[in-house]
């Protein structure tokens, strides 16, 4: 009985490994990180600022550490990623769980410190595929790094600023690391193709009326690009034609490239002209070194060109098709009508 017993358990042993192993590999479980940041508050300092200011520190640390494990799997893949590959990708799958943020006295100086605790889950990344839309990825992942350094930007003037000046730069800086947060959560969702999600977040958003210019644009703009990877064109036209007619000035969000899909899904739909037209405003707002906008560009007006110049068809052969198969019903009618035609003069 106890070699009965001991062989069950060491069956149920191997089937619980079976279970976990999966194509040769045991499935990992999400790495945990934590990341801090803290910012230094000065005279006059809003304890929202800090505490905003210290949050984008601890992403940019914690993108950093990810950054790690998205490499270290890569080469468990035998894929080769460029710096700014892992970044991108980093970056995308990253996902806060946790967030805290404390005030401390440090002697006469007041500081804020925020924790974060994000996972990154390897199990869920699909290097191949992200690789494959790396275009996309890398605009969005641009876009994201653009509007960072904005506020950091912003908050350098603001530090130096005193007076009205302090407070009407901190004013803006209050609701630019609002927003950022919002958009910046949506361009991940878009990046790991979770479309919805962003759709869900942007549609919050735009649904408080008290979001005017700029960010409203925006706003409609990355909801457009979520309808766009849901292929839900019309959709996406319909919010790429809002972020169009809503008050904006292209300097803090790129909102022109509300020209650039749209001129794409004219393409698609075979509207050559429209989409030259399109992708010819995006690529004036541009400053003229996006090659894939370019490449886009050229493609649509080669395909506008040849819908208005069509190539001649060439001439079929006699007794033969256009594939180069022999026409044998045209053969076999001229044999007949050949032999009536000799029948009748004998």
């Amino acid at each position: 009985m106890r070699r009965i017993g001991t062989a069950c358990l060491v069956l149920l042993t191997f089937l619980a490994v079976c279970c976990l192993w999966q194509g040769g590999t045991v499935e990992a479980a999400p790495q945990r990180i934590e990341a801090t940041g803290v910012y230094v508050m000065g005279d006059n300092d809003s304890p929202k600022i800090a505490r905003d200011a210290a949050r984008q520190e601890a992403m940019r640390v914690a993108v950093e550490k990810a950054g790690v494990y998205v490499e270290s799997y890569s080469r468990t893949k035998n894929m080769q990623l460029t710096e700014d590959d892992v970044k991108m990708i980093s970056g995308a799958v990253l996902k806060v769980i946790k967030e805290d943020s404390v005030p401390e006295l440090s002697g006469t100086t007041w500081k804020y410190t925020v924790h974060l605790v994000a996972e990154v889950d390897t199990d869920d990344i699909d290097l191949k595929a992200m690789m494959d839309k790396k275009t996309e990825l890398e605009k969005l992942q641009q876009e994201r790094d653009a509007l960072k350094k904005q506020n950091e930007e912003l908050l350098a003037e603001y530090q130096k600023a005193n007076g009205q000046e302090k407070k009407r730069l901190g004013t803006r800086l209050e609701s630019s690391y609002d927003y950022e947060k919002i958009f910046d959560r949506s361009m991940g969702y878009i990046q790991r193709s979770e479309y919805t999600r962003a759709i869900d977040e942007l549609t919050t958003l735009i649904e408080d009326r008290s979001v005017k210019g700029n960010p409203r644009a925006y706003a409609y703009y990355l909801r457009g690009r979520a309808y766009y990877g849901l292929n839900r064109p019309h959709d996406a036209l319909e919010d790429f034609s809002m972020a169009n007619n809503t008050d904006h000035d292209n300097t803090t969000y790129p909102i022109w490239r509300c020209h650039q899909y749209e001129g794409l899904i004219y393409y698609d739909e075979g509207r050559y002209d429209e989409a030259v037209r399109e992708l010819e405003i995006a690529w004036n707002y541009s400053d003229k070194r996006d090659r894939a906008l370019a490449d886009d560009l050229r493609t649509a007006r080669m395909a506008a060109e040849r819908a208005k110049n069509p190539p001649p068809e060439p001439q079929q052969e006699s007794g033969s098709e256009d594939n180069g198969r022999i026409n044998w019903t045209k053969i076999l009618t001229d044999v007949i009508i050949h032999s009536i035609d000799k029948g009748s003069n004998g």
